[in-house]
């Protein structure tokens, strides 16, 4: 049976003003619509992760605390690496996160999202849970945001999270803490639905329009298989091909 309060949406449609909002900045990015509504546009239609990322000027960047030094714009991390950036939740606030991608897991709807009411493109996507750890760098209550973390496909398509209950147990809090004080530090994970034929090649934190979005990648685990079992087959794997 579904878990109730869990509202699974298809990653791979977005509002159009849904990229306006994360790149001008007047309110938090929101999922898209939840599968089979009339808000939902076609994968086809999905901006690339090119779109409103232009290189910009970096002198135009957010105005930030003093002695605040944010990553530069356009950095590429690998996984566990830590990013100082910041960004505009709403018109007159702007906030201040180190983020830093923990890990990346793939998994399938049949094993994560069994019972879920899916449309079928939805159903047929390929589900990744992306874990974070943030901490608020700035000097304002962050409290319930969500950050504005997307991830690419291979196909190029900038895919924005899910709509999920933060109880949801296999990737739990995808927004911030009721209340995120400065200094304050806390874990969150976010799903995003890949469409079918396409895989996750890195998760984007997208800044303010015109600046270039700050980069993560690396190993995609598999949900349920240790590193040491994916290890194990490996090797074996390349027995049997030899």
């Amino acid at each position: 049976m579904p878990r109730r309060g869990v509202a699974v949406v298809l990653a791979g449609t977005v509002v159009s003003a849904l990229l306006t909002g994360c790149g001008g900045g007047s309110d938090d990015p929101q999922p898209g619509p939840v599968p089979g509504s009339s808000g939902s546009s076609s994968a086809s239609s999905v901006p690339t992760a090119t779109d409103s990322a232009g290189a910009g000027d970096p002198a135009a960047y957010l105005p930030v605390p003093d002695g605040v030094e944010l990553t530069a714009p356009g950095t590429e991390l690998a996984f566990r690496e830590a990013a100082l950036a910041a960004w505009k939740p709403r018109q007159d606030l702007v906030g201040v996160v180190g983020v830093t991608v923990l890990k990346v897991q793939r998994t399938t709807v049949k094993k994560s999202l069994p019972g879920f009411d899916l449309d079928p493109v939805a159903a047929a996507s390929t589900p990744y849970f992306v874990s974070t750890q943030v901490g608020n760098g700035g000097d304002t209550d962050l409290g319930g945001r969500q950050l504005p973390l997307y991830v690419v496909d291979s196909d190029g398509r900038l895919i924005p999270p899910t709509g999920i209950d933060q109880a949801f147990e296999p990737c739990p809090g995808s927004a911030l803490p009721a209340i995120f004080a400065p200094g304050d530090e806390a874990r969150s994970c976010l799903i995003f639905l890949v469409p079918k034929g396409a895989k996750l090649v890195s998760v984007m934190f997208r800044p303010p329009e015109g600046v270039v979005p700050i980069t993560w990648s690396g190993k995609v685990e598999v949900v349920g298989r240790s590193s040491g079992a994916k290890d194990k087959k490996d090797k074996k794997d390349k027995r049997d091909s030899g």
